[in-house]
Formats: structure tokens, sequence, C-alpha cells
């Protein structure tokens, strides 16, 4: 379905399956298509695939380009839906969107599964650091061009942009929040377990053999933690770790 925001602008969502609702947020530069393998889930809950704006089949990013305002956007969108409580599944910078959303929105918030995001631009490790002002440049050149270059770099920045809510806010949360990394991730480890921490239901758990795509590399496992948080959420229980059955 097509949403529009009170700026105009156009937001994309899937909504699949009925029962509890999980909110699924994308990485830079990709859409909703991205977690193609956790549409099964749709069997037992209700799934919200957003394109965030600037990204996928959603319409043009038109204000700041800030994960706060994006979180707006969101708020805006689950509002209109009568979404009264949710599961945030993020992805890289979607799990820096779902942070910040928490942060600015959180009374809508049920749980969060952050998987491979980061706080801080300094959270992601050297090579990768670089790698992010390498893309940003290519997308500014090749987007002289070529539109869909363009409108790459429109976003691209958020690559290194801090998610702007103070760590009280956190602290105080009342809802689960699972950071999720693999083991070969390009996101620090320390500031993977540091997250985490900042949440009085906070759990760091990290995947052996796994570095960025777990929703696509590890599929089944991810799928499995999503649907123990959802128990856990409806059970008002700590979420347990999800092991691999053999």
């Amino acid at each position: 379905m097509e949403f529009y925001c009170k700026s105009g602008e156009r937001i994309h969502v899937d909504i699949l399956g009925e029962g509890f609702p999980i909110v699924f947020l994308h990485g830079n530069n990709l859409q909703s298509s991205y977690f193609a393998k956790q549409r099964v889930l749709e069997k037992s809950f209700k799934l919200l695939f957003v394109d965030s704006l600037g990204h996928g089949k959603s319409g043009e990013l038109q204000g700041e380009t800030s994960f706060a305002y994006l979180a707006d956007s969101l708020e805006e969108l689950l509002s209109s839906l009568s979404i009264e409580k949710c599961l945030l599944v993020g992805h890289s910078d979607g799990a820096n969107l779902a942070l910040e959303y928490a942060g600015r929105h959180g009374e809508r918030v049920a749980g969060i599964l952050a998987n491979s995001g980061n706080i801080t631009f300094s959270g992601l490790k050297f090579l990768p650091r670089y790698a992010c002002y390498l893309e940003e440049w290519l997308y500014r050149f090749l987007g002289l061009f070529l539109p869909a270059f363009k409108r790459k770099s429109r976003v691209s920045p958020l690559l290194r942009e801090n998610v702007d809510v103070p760590k009280e806010i956190f602290r105080k949360a009342p809802y689960p929040v699972v950071v999720l990394v693999g083991d070969r991730d390009m996101i620090k480890r320390k500031h993977s377990m540091a997250i985490a921490k900042l949440f009085p239901k906070g759990k760091f758990l990290e995947r052996k053999g796994q570095g960025h795509n777990i929703p696509k590399k590890d599929s089944v496992y991810f799928n499995r933690l999503i649907e123990k948080m959802v128990q856990g959420i409806q059970l008002e229980t700590p979420v347990s770790i999800v092991r691999r059955k053999n």
C-alpha cells in the first residue's frame, strides 16, 4: 500500500498476515525485499515491510537526511494503521532507525531486534568506515549522470550519522532489546555489546560464522529469534537465547 505523510512524501509498505505486528526496517540504499526470507512469518504474525523514504518503492526523501526525520515519518505511518504496539526488526541502518524511533516514539514499541546496527559512526570497523566515504563520493559523482545514483547519494550520508537519542531514554525502556551481530560483522563487537547494555532488558547475541547479513544468510535462526521475541513479549518474560537445532 501507499501512505502519504503530511509533508506529501510517499511511503510504500507491504502488509502481510494477521496477528502481532512486526515492522521490518531495511538498511541503507536497500529496500524491504531484503527481508524476503522473513515473509514466511506471515503465517503467524502481521508483517509490515517498509521502504524508507528515498528507498525502494517509496517516494523521494524531501526533508532532512536524518534518522530522526525517517523515524517521524514512520510514526505517521504506524499511527495511521492504528498499530498500538509492535516489534521493530531492523538491519544495519534499519537497526539504527529502529533505535531512533524507539527514542522518539517509545510508547509504540514492544521490543527491538537490532541486527548489525551502530549508534555512532565510530562503531564501524576501520575499513567499513573508509568504504562509507568512498561509497558516498561515488554515488555523488555517478549521480551527476544517472538519476538512480543521484537518489542513492541523497540517503548515503545516513551511513555516517549517529543516532541522536539521550541514553537516559534507553535506560528507562521497559521492552526487550536484542542486539544481534555476526562474529565476522563490520560492526565492532564492543560497540554492539555497549548498545545492549544501554537497555535494562538488553541482550547481546553473536552468531558464529556470520557477517553483516544474518537475515539472508542464516534466515532459519533469524526467524526463530523473531518468534521467540514475540513469544517473550506476549508472555512478558525475558527473551531466551535461540539455539540451532541439530
